[in-house]
């Protein structure tokens, strides 16, 4: 019964908040020709509404000129009320019914039997207009509510005055608004029809895009898969049998042949991880891990001294963990400048320095020429790593520099920023 209870103190609430106003969408709150059609429609029935309660008063009853104007003009009143304030202009056409009916019920004069009673023609209408608008903005509770309303106040009337002659039309009113609340109830109900639809037709559209773009990942995962996947695997074995196949190998070149296996499954692994969010287009964890830190340098650092460089590293500062975000970018970029070294600069002297400061982390590879002829930095035969290390720095809002040093050494140095971001 709770949920009972709470639904009606709601409606309760609804019925009597006489400063509501009416929803608006962000189109209606823009100057637009409909909106000013509305305005002139409600203003030429509010006129036709004050005209019509002066001359059926005015006929009615010998009432002073202002009593009838006044009359004409409070029942004329919620007509343009109801576009600002519904709550308020249903009850105050309800209200401004009032004085005719009472004072035609207790009036001693003689009223001619073919006038409407309790409601006049002018409060017909009115009503009728306030009540239709404003059914279409409240729950159905409410507007029920105030149907009832209206029909206990006709009722209340013949109940009270007893003995006229005048037919009493609130069952016709009744009648009308019950028709009107029908219509507002199918023409609700279209509304919310066209709503979900739109609303369906939106999901459709994105679910779309969604596929695409997750068919277009699927195509790059299969390609980078057929190009990379096999000559990273035959690399890989041939390392595996190399010491086996050939005879007398001295411990070095067995070392180098496991570094190159190692390396060449380790890139398998992180590109099975990438394919794997190539072809998913769900946010998992699980996808990302193991993601490589900067506590994975030293290991780093082995590799690259496995093939060839002299390496020589430095780590300055307070050693601490940084946002996942920071340390990955600080890696990947860190790996992709030692490889740029390897591959333009094969046998160089390589310095390296991380600096942990209080708000950024620096990073810094410098490499001495190369002893092979016509190969001196990394970026000679440049491809897309320079670039790419760029668009990581970006990510943090970060800017990376490199170039030429001026004794010759060609360096990479790039400052993150370590807040979360």
């Amino acid at each position: 019964m709770a949920p009972s209870f709470r639904a009606a103190g709601l409606a309760g609430r609804r019925l009597f908040a006489l400063s509501a106003r009416p929803e608006r969408t962000v189109a209606s709150k823009r100057p637009t020709l409909m909106r000013g059609l509305r305005l002139l429609g409600v203003s030429l029935l509010a006129l036709y509404v004050a005209a019509v309660g002066v001359g059926v008063v005015a006929e009615t009853l010998p009432w002073s000129p202002a009593m009838i104007v006044a009359l004409a003009l409070a029942q004329a009143t919620p007509v343009i009320l109801v576009i600002y304030r519904p709550i308020a202009a249903w009850w105050l056409s309800l209200l401004a019914a009032l004085p005719y009916l009472i004072l035609v019920g207790l009036s001693a004069e003689p009223v001619a039997d073919e006038a409407f009673w309790p409601w006049s023609v002018a409060g017909i209408v009115a009503h009728l207009f306030v009540a239709v608008l404003v059914a279409y903005q409240v729950p159905p509770p409410v507007y029920l509510a105030q149907w009832l309303i209206t029909a206990v106040v006709a009722l209340a009337a013949e109940t009270i005055f007893t003995g006229r002659a005048q037919i009493n039309n609130g069952l016709v009113l009744s009648g009308l608004y019950a028709v009107g609340l029908a219509g507002v109830a199918i023409a609700r109900w279209l509304r919310d029809v066209r709503r979900e639809l739109r609303h369906q037709v939106g999901l459709t559209e994105r679910e779309r895009s969604q596929r695409t773009v997750l068919e277009e990942r699927t195509r790059i995962a299969r390609e980078l898969h057929d190009v990379v996947a096999h000559h990273m695997s035959v690399i890989a074995v041939q390392a595996e049998a190399a010491p086996y196949r050939v005879s007398g190998l001295d411990p070095a070149a067995t070392e180098s042949f496991a570094s190159i296996r190692q390396n060449a499954l380790a890139a398998l692994t992180e590109m099975r991880q990438i394919l794997g969010m190539l072809r998913s287009d769900q946010d998992s964890g699980d996808r990302y891990a193991p993601q490589p830190t900067l506590a994975d340098l030293d290991q780093l650092f082995d590799n690259c001294r496995s093939a060839g460089l002299t390496l020589k590293t430095g780590i300055r500062g307070d050693v601490r963990d940084l946002p996942e975000q920071v340390e990955l970018i600080a890696y990947r970029v860190m790996q992709e400048a030692l490889s740029n070294v390897i591959r333009h600069a094969p046998g160089a002297d390589v310095e390296v320095d991380v600096a942990y400061g209080p708000a950024e982390l620096d990073l810094r590879v410098a490499n001495s020429p190369s002893p092979a002829a016509g190969r001196l930095s990394p970026v000679v035969a440049a491809g897309h790593g320079l670039t790419g290390m760029r668009e990581r720095a970006a990510v943090l809002g970060a800017g990376l520099r490199a170039g030429r040093r001026d004794d010759g050494w060609y360096e990479v140095a790039m400052s993150l920023p370590v807040e979360r971001r």
